[in-house]
C-alpha cells in the first residue's frame, strides 16, 4: 500500500507529467489551455492504492469560447512508485501498462461502440481519465477527481447492503454487456482490442514465480480459520479438497479460458474499487490495473465473496444475479443486441457453474487484506535497493484473530460447495433426461432395457441380508437424536420430533423397498448411488461413475440422496430452490435437444410431487450414510481378510458405532429437520 506524498512542483508527481500535460488534460476537459495550477494537500489515507502513489491538483483552464469565465478542473494522479525496489517488487510498470492500454484503447472503443447506437441509457461508470503515460519509469494516470462530486468509497472491512451490492452487480452487467454487443457486431474490431490491448497482470504461468509463495500463506490462513471455526466438519473436509491442488494453476486455468461468453473484466471489484454517490443512485468504477479478458463470471464471483456477508449471500444471492442481468439485458437491447440469443440466462448459470471457484480463490487474498488494522500495513517506500523483494516478506499476513472475520473468510467455502452441487445435479438432470426422452420416443426399446435391471439394495429377498445391520443403524441414529432433543430441546419443534420418531419407529427398509419399486411414467434409468465421490469433478465437466446401484425409478431418489448425502443444512436452507431450479431446467434443455417437449411430458409441478412423495428416500438413506461417513480410517475393516467361502452377516463386519460429537448428530438432525420442512415426512 501507499503512503501519500506532498508533491510541490510538477517533476515531483513525475518527469513526465509537464506544463504539455497540463495543457492536455484543460483540453481533454473541453477547454483551451491550462491557466494555473496548484497542488494542494492529499487526504489520501495509508492504503488507497496498493501499486501506485496518489496525488491531487487542481488546474484552472481557459474556457474554448472567448468571454466564458475561466473553470476549474480537479484532477487525481496515480504515479509509478520512484522506490525503484518497491516498483521491482510488485511489477508496477505491468500494471500501469494494462491500466493505461485500458483507458488509451479498449475504453475508447467501447465508448466510440456505444455512442455510434446512440443507446437511451448509455453506460458512464467509469472514472474518467484525462491522461494516461507509461514508459515503464514515468507512469501516470490522470483521472477526474470523484471526491469533488460527492463519491466515496464503502468500508472495505465490513460488507455492505443489498442495495448497494445490488447498484455494483447492476454496474458490472451493464460493463459486460458493451463487450458483448461489440464482440457480435463488430467481432474483428473487438477481438483485436481484447487480444492484443488487455494482458493478464495476475494470474499466468510466468508470474507463478512472483506470487506462488505468498498464496500459500495465504491458504494456510484460510485453513487455520476453519479449524478453528468448524474443526472436524464436512465444511472443513471440503475446503481441504479445494485447497488439495495447485491453486495457483487452477486459477491461472479460470482466467485464460475463454469462450463465445468471454468479456473485457475490470478485474479487481473488490468494495474499494466501487465508489458510491452519497445523494443518488449513481456509482462510478475506478482501477482497472487488472482488467483481463475472460468469463464475465470472474468478476461476478469476485465482487459476492469479497464483498458480501454469508447472510446476505444466504438471502439474496438470486436476486443479486437477477441485478447482473437485468443490467446486462438491458444494456444490450440498447445496443442493439438480443441478450436471449447472445448470453441468455441459462448461459450465466453455466459460466457461473464453470468459474465460478475463482471467487473463492480471490476471497482468500481480499478478506485478510480488508481486515488489515492501518497498523498492520508496510511502508512499501523503505524497500531498499532495486531488486525485487519477495512479496511474502514484505506483506506480513498473520492468522485472522477476530472470529466475525474467520467466518468471513470460511463462509466463502460455502460457495464451492455450492458450485459443484449444481455441477452435479445439472450432470444428473442430463442422464435422467436420456432415458425420458427414450421411453418417450421408443418405449419398446426402452421397456426392453428396464426389464433388464434389477435393484440390487432395496428388495424383499434381499432383507434378511440387511435387516439386522439395519437395526443396528436406526439404534444408533436414535440415540443421537434422542440426545440431540433432550440437550436443544428448546431450539426443536415438538412437530419435528414426533415426525422424526415416527419415521425411525417404521419399517424403513420396507418403506425404501417400496420407493425404489413404485413407477409411473416420471420414472427413469437412476444411479442410484449418486453421492460425491461418485462424480468426479473437472472445472468445465462432471463424469458419473460407479453404476452398482443402478435402477428404474423415480427421478426424486437420485435426488433425494444427492440433496441429503452430499450437501449441509446451511446449503439446504439457502440453495435447495436453486438447486431444484437447476436441476428442471438442464432436464428440460436436455429433452428439448432430444426432441421431447419438457411442458408436455414432464412440468415442474409433476417434479414437486415427485419428490413430496419420493423425498423421504434421503431420510433412509441418511440413517445408513451418515453413521458409515462418520468412521474413522482406523475403524474401517479390512474387507479381504474375512475368511472362508460363506457370507457372514454385515453387522458383524461393518461395525459402526455411535454418533459422539455434536457436529455429527447435528448433521443427522439437519437431514429429518429438512424433510420435515419440505412436507416429506408427512
Amino acid at each position: 500500500m501507499d503512503t501519500p506524498t506532498v508533491a510541490t512542483k510538477l517533476s515531483d508527481i513525475s518527469a513526465k507529467f509537464t506544463e504539455e500535460t497540463l495543457d492536455e488534460i484543460i483540453r481533454n476537459a473541453g477547454g483551451k489551455r491550462c491557466l494555473s495550477w496548484k497542488i494542494p494537500e492529499t487526504n489520501f489515507t495509508k492504503g488507497d492504492a496498493y501499486l501506485s502513489e496518489l496525488y491531487r491538483i487542481q488546474l484552472t483552464g481557459e474556457p474554448n469560447e472567448p468571454g466564458k469565465e475561466p473553470f476549474v478542473v480537479n484532477v487525481v494522479v496515480k504515479t509509478i512508485p520512484k522506490n525503484v525496489g518497491r516498483r521491482n517488487t510488485f511489477r508496477s510498470a505491468d500494471f500501469f501498462r494494462n491500466e493505461a492500454n485500458f483507458y488509451n484503447v479498449v475504453l475508447k472503443e467501447l465508448y466510440r461502440f456505444q455512442e455510434e447506437r446512440k443507446p437511451k441509457n448509455p453506460f458512464r461508470d467509469v472514472n474518467g481519465c484525462y491522461v494516461a503515460y507509461t514508459d515503464g519509469v514515468n507512469d501516470f494516470i490522470a483521472m477526474e477527481d470523484l471526491g469533488q462530486y460527492g463519491y466515496k468509497t464503502a468500508s472495505r472491512a465490513e460488507g455492505v447492503g443489498l442495495e448497494e451490492c445490488q447498484r455494483c452487480m447492476r454496474c458490472l452487467g451493464r460493463f459486460h454487456a458493451l463487450s458483448l454487443a461489440m464482440k457480435e457486431q463488430e467481432p474483428d474490431r473487438f477481438h483485436e482490442i481484447a487480444h492484443q490491448h488487455v494482458e493478464e497482470t495476475y494470474y499466468s504461468a510466468r508470474l507463478k514465480y512472483w506470487y506462488n509463495n505468498f498464496l500459500q500463506v495465504q491458504i494456510d490462513i484460510a485453513r487455520d480459520a476453519m479449524a478453528k471455526e468448524y474443526p472436524g466438519t464436512e465444511l472443513e473436509r471440503k475446503m481441504d479438497k479445494f485447497f488439495d491442488c495447485d491453486l495457483y494453476d487452477r486459477m491461472v486455468y479460470l482466467t485464460s479460458t475463454r469462450n463465445q461468453n468471454s468479456v473485457i473484466n475490470h478485474g479487481d471489484c473488490w468494495m474499494p474499487n466501487f465508489m458510491f454517490h452519497d445523494s443518488s443512485p449513481a456509482m462510478r468504477m475506478i482501477d482497472f490495473q487488472l482488467a483481463r479478458y475472460s468469463s464475465p463470471v470472474l468478476d461476478i464471483s469476485f465482487f459476492l465473496y469479497s464483498c458480501t456477508s454469508q447472510a446476505l449471500r444466504d438471502a439474496h444471492y438470486r436476486d443479486l444475479l437477477d441485478a447482473y442481468y437485468g443490467g446486462l439485458a438491458e444494456m444490450l437491447r440498447d445496443l442493439g443486441s438480443d441478450p436471449d440469443e447472445i448470453f441468455p440466462y441459462s448461459e450465466l448459470q453455466k459460466e457461473l457453474q464453470q468459474y465460478a471457484r475463482f471467487g473463492v480463490g480471490m476471497g482468500i487474498e481480499s478478506i485478510p487484506f480488508s481486515l488489515l488494522d492501518e497498523s498492520e500495513v508496510p511502508d512499501l517506500d523503505k524497500i531498499t535497493g532495486e531488486e525485487a523483494v519477495p512479496i511474502e516478506k514484505i506483506w506480513i499476513l498473520r492468522p485472522i484473530k477476530s472470529q466475525a472475520g474467520r467466518l468471513r473468510l470460511t463462509d466463502i467455502s460455502k460457495g464451492v460447495e455450492l458450485a459443484v452441487c449444481l455441477q452435479c445435479i445439472r450432470s444428473l438432470a442430463r442422464f435422467h433426461a436420456l432415458s425420458f426422452a427414450l421411453k418417450e420416443q421408443e418405449p419398446e426399446t426402452f421397456h426392453r432395457l428396464v426389464d433388464q435391471l434389477r435393484d440390487t439394495y432395496y428388495s424383499a429377498e434381499l432383507e434378511p441380508w440387511y435387516r439386522n445391520f439395519m437395526r443396528q443403524l436406526v439404534t444408533i441414529c436414535k440415540e443421537a437424536l434422542e440426545r440431540e432433543f433432550t440437550e436443544n430441546s428448546a431450539d426443536i419443534p415438538a412437530n419435528l420430533k414426533r415426525a422424526t420418531a415416527a419415521f425411525l419407529d417404521s419399517d424403513i427398509y420396507g418403506m425404501m423397498i417400496e420407493m425404489t419399486h413404485t413407477r409411473n411414467r416420471y420414472s427413469v434409468i437412476t444411479h442410484g448411488d449418486c453421492w460425491l465421490p461418485n462424480f468426479l469433478i473437472h472445472p468445465t465437466d462432471v463424469r458419473l461413475i460407479d453404476f452398482q446401484m443402478v435402477r428404474y425409478g423415480s427421478p426424486a431418489l437420485d435426488i433425494a440422496l444427492f440433496v441429503y448425502c452430499c450437501t449441509d443444512q446451511s446449503l439446504r436452507s439457502a440453495y435447495y430452490d436453486q438447486l431444484v431450479q437447476a436441476y428442471y431446467s438442464n432436464f428440460s434443455e436436455m429433452l428439448t435437444d432430444l426432441g421431447t417437449n419438457p411442458q408436455e411430458a414432464f412440468p415442474f409441478e409433476e417434479l414437486t410431487k415427485e419428490l413430496k412423495q419420493f423425498g423421504r428416500f434421503g431420510c433412509g438413506i441418511a440413517v445408513e450414510s451418515i453413521p458409515l461417513a462418520m468412521l474413522d480410517d482406523s475403524e474401517v475393516p479390512d474387507l479381504d481378510s474375512i475368511p472362508g467361502t460363506e457370507a457372514v452377516p454385515l453387522e458383524q463386519i461393518l461395525k459402526v458405532s455411535q454418533l459422539k460429537g455434536a457436529n455429527e448428530r447435528r448433521r443427522l438432525l439437519d437431514v429429518f429437520h429438512h424433510a420435515y420442512a419440505c412436507g416429506y415426512l408427512e
